[in-house]
């Protein structure tokens, strides 16, 4: 009986990522221009889709906040706008003013996607605010983005810049600085400390030959809220860089205890806890 229970109790959790893996898309920021001189303006894309084939603006687009940190360190908010009949994604600008390397920022905090009855999507920030006989599914996400600019060259502390984001993955090596042959090295944070999370990381560059749901890294680290195993290590990983172009890494919670039994976030049909990042190597 013990054995046939723990068959079942393996066989919901598989079924359980299966169902959020149908309903998931990768969502990024990607400059069109990620080496710029001093004084020319940059556009910024926010994406969703998957390896680096935007589909649309993530529907949440509007519920996302935008942030730009110079290579002094300075931080302020970015506007994005979306026309959906001209437009493949969101798109922001800014003046790079400064030389070294600019850090765009994105968070969309508890946002809450409903699919309804009558098969509409809609989305909502905090709470949802409709009729429970009119929801057939609810989602509950909270995802981040950083993409990276260099403007002359590599400089300043922007890339290192912690933003206390739920889940976040911070370089400890400039992302603008890197060639073939190096390494990316992130910590992975949740509120600015050090993750308990299990948190699982991918990498892709643009070209990989995989299908659409391979990638070309992927580790994991396990948190203490998901097993008692590798509690004393450090929430490091390390990204071999193979090729030149535009990289993605996507770092995501896996389902633990507290999320699917103890029902701290609430009671959804699937759960999103999501960090992309982007960089380019030239």
């Amino acid at each position: 009986m013990k054995n046939f229970s723990t068959f079942l109790v393996i066989k919901v959790f598989i079924l359980f990522i299966l169902n959020i893996n149908l309903y998931a898309h990768d969502r990024w920021l990607q400059p069109t221009t990620p080496i710029v001189k001093a004084g020319k303006d940059v556009n910024i894309e926010f994406c969703v889709g998957h390896g680096f084939e935007s589909e649309a603006a993530p529907s949440e687009w509007w519920l996302t906040k935008y942030y730009l940190i110079d290579p002094d360190g300075n931080e302020s908010e970015l506007s994005f706008s979306y026309n959906k009949e001209k437009q493949k994604s969101a798109v922001g600008k800014f003046t790079a003013k400064k030389k070294g390397t600019y850090m765009v920022y994105s968070k969309a905090e508890n946002i809450h996607w409903v699919k309804t009855k009558d098969g509409k999507y809609l989305q909502f920030k905090d709470k949802i605010e409709l009729d429970p006989l009119e929801i057939k599914r609810t989602f509950i996400g909270w995802q981040y983005s950083k993409t990276f600019v260099k403007v002359n060259k590599s400089g300043g502390d922007s890339y290192k810049k912690i933003m206390n984001s739920f889940i976040e993955l911070v370089p400890l090596n400039d992302p603008t600085n890197l060639k073939v042959g190096d390494s990316l090295t992130l910590r992975v944070l949740t509120n600015g400390k050090d993750t308990k999370w299990n948190v699982a990381v991918i990498a892709l560059y643009k070209g990989f030959p995989g299908d659409i749901w391979s990638y070309s890294y992927f580790t994991e680290y396990p948190g203490e809220y998901y097993t008692k195993e590798g509690i004393e290590k450090e929430p490091i990983v390390k990204i071999p860089i193979t090729h030149r172009g535009l990289w993605f890494v996507k770092a995501f919670r896996m389902m633990d205890e507290e999320i699917l039994c103890k029902k701290v976030y609430g009671q959804h049909d699937a759960y999103f806890f999501e960090f992309t990042l982007t960089f380019y190597v030239p």
